[in-house]
């Protein structure tokens, strides 16, 4: 009879960055527990990206950090940058690198150019789409880890924990075995999830759904 395992899950009652150092320490935990070398973590401004080296840094786990191209998305108080690669994100940018964590800059395989526009028009956004059930963080936690095998931080068909947020910050962590993003539904395989929120976010400014928490003002000091 094959072993079965027994392992914890976390549901955390908020989506949203309010449970990112929490979620950094369980996606660590797992790591370990697992004996899995290699921990995904997405960054669009390198704030979380600085709070995952300081969480990992006792630890032989390398950090890929995995940002959106350069971009602006909707704030309470105007648009905020996205990218790490952009000017304003200088001095983070540098001080991941100076940690020896590299990060991996690429096309977002849900969003390619037959994606039109954000609804059901193509093949990658019913994908997207049917992820977000399960929340923007597993689809993100997703999407990074197929950017981070395609660029050759990861190996196809290693298992890895890759982490994923809603809006900002992180709020989600999977176990999953990697592929590239064309061996997509061939190869890739969700294994465990450790930690997500139990309740969707559903406004389309996701910082005021009452199930989305965080400090939204820190990826505003960033730029002063």
């Amino acid at each position: 009879m094959q072993e079965s395992l027994r392992k914890d899950i976390t549901y955390f009652r908020y989506s949203g960055e309010t449970n990112t150092i929490d979620l950094l320490n369980l996606a660590r935990k797992r790591a370990l527990d697992n004996k899995i070398r290699t921990v995904i973590i997405p960054s669009e401004t390198g704030i979380s990206a600085l709070k995952a080296i300081q969480i990992f840094r006792k630890t032989e786990i390398q950090l890929v950090v995995v940002t959106h191209y350069p971009d602006r998305v909707a704030g309470p108080k105007g648009d905020i940058p996205i990218g790490i690669n952009r000017l304003e994100y200088e001095d983070r940018r540098n001080k991941i690198r100076e940690s020896g964590v590299e990060i991996v800059q690429g096309t977002r395989p849900f969003v390619p150019p037959s994606r039109i526009d954000w609804s059901w028009n193509s093949m990658e956004g019913m994908i997207d789409s049917t992820l977000e059930l399960f929340g923007s963080g597993t689809k993100i936690a997703i999407e990074v880890a197929l950017m981070a095998t395609d660029a050759g931080k990861v190996d196809t068909g290693e298992e890895v924990v890759t982490c994923g947020g809603t809006y900002k910050g992180l709020d989600t962590a999977l176990v999953v075995k990697t592929s590239h993003s064309h061996k997509f539904f061939e190869q890739f395989e969700v294994r465990e999830i450790i930690a997500k929120p139990r309740f969707l976010v559903h406004a389309d400014g996701q910082y005021s759904d009452p199930n989305w928490k965080g400090n939204v003002a820190q990826y505003y000091e960033a730029r002063e």
